[in-house]
């Protein structure tokens, strides 16, 4: 029994050490000409069928155990880039951060046809939405310029769950400002009243919006202190 026992433990000790042996390769993909970020693109390792996608801010993240890959990253419209020898050691970060090109289709007829992905549109907003591991909400460019408004503050108040206060601090489910966060191109944005945590969002044009994104619950891809 006693043997049986020792056996047991010592298998558990050497699970736990080859779980650890994993290394991690993460960055952000972004297109070459705008350096907007690619949401949705595909990373694969290479002669497996392992992989992942990039998020809502175009970052990614591997864990591979130790060796050396190949990875090939794509997106449609853009031309597919390898990257041979991508070094994995354990326990450590190997940082690959990529810009995508887009691909021009030459044909017989000297025809060229690019193409270039549209964030503006109820379709991509929708594509957004359901693509997001988190529960959000929001509005596009397109959907602002048939209601009219001419402001952030004025179009937000039309996403389901958003009230707008004084015609400029929007608030979410009701919560106060202290658990708000406001960030453009994934930047923060500082708020104008050292006495609220929020955006006065009335000082946004909504002709410079392509769209608005309203995150309702936790997110790991946004600052720790949006919850106050």
């Amino acid at each position: 029994m006693k043997k049986l026992c020792v056996s047991i433990v010592a298998l558990i000790a050497g699970l736990s050490i080859l779980s650890a042996q994993t290394g991690t390769v993460a960055g952000k993909v972004v297109e070459a000409e705008s350096g907007f970020e690619v949401i949705g693109g595909s990373i694969l390792v290479v002669g497996t069928d392992f992989g992942t996608v990039t998020d809502l801010d175009g970052t990614y993240k591997l864990d591979l155990a130790p060796g050396t890959y190949t990875l090939e990253f794509s997106y449609v419209g853009f031309a597919s880039q390898q990257f041979n020898d991508v070094v994995v050691s354990a326990n450590n970060l190997t940082s690959l951060d990529v810009q995508l090109a887009e691909e021009t289709i030459n044909l017989d007829v000297d025809i060229t046809v690019k193409a270039r992905s549209v964030k503006n549109t109820e379709t991509a907003l929708l594509t957004i939405q359901r693509k997001a591991p988190v529960v959000l909400d929001g509005i596009s460019s397109a959907q602002i310029s048939k209601s009219g408004d001419s402001d952030v503050a004025s179009a937000v108040r039309r996403v389901t769950g958003v009230t707008v206060e004084g015609g400029k601090y929007v608030y979410v489910r009701g919560l106060g400002d202290r658990y708000s966060k406001t960030t453009l191109n994934a930047a923060e944005v500082p708020g104008l009243d050292p006495n609220r945590n929020t955006v006065q969002m009335d000082l946004f044009p909504t002709n410079l919006i392509d769209n608005i994104l309203v995150y309702k619950t936790f997110s790991p891809n946004l600052p720790g202190d949006f919850t106050g």
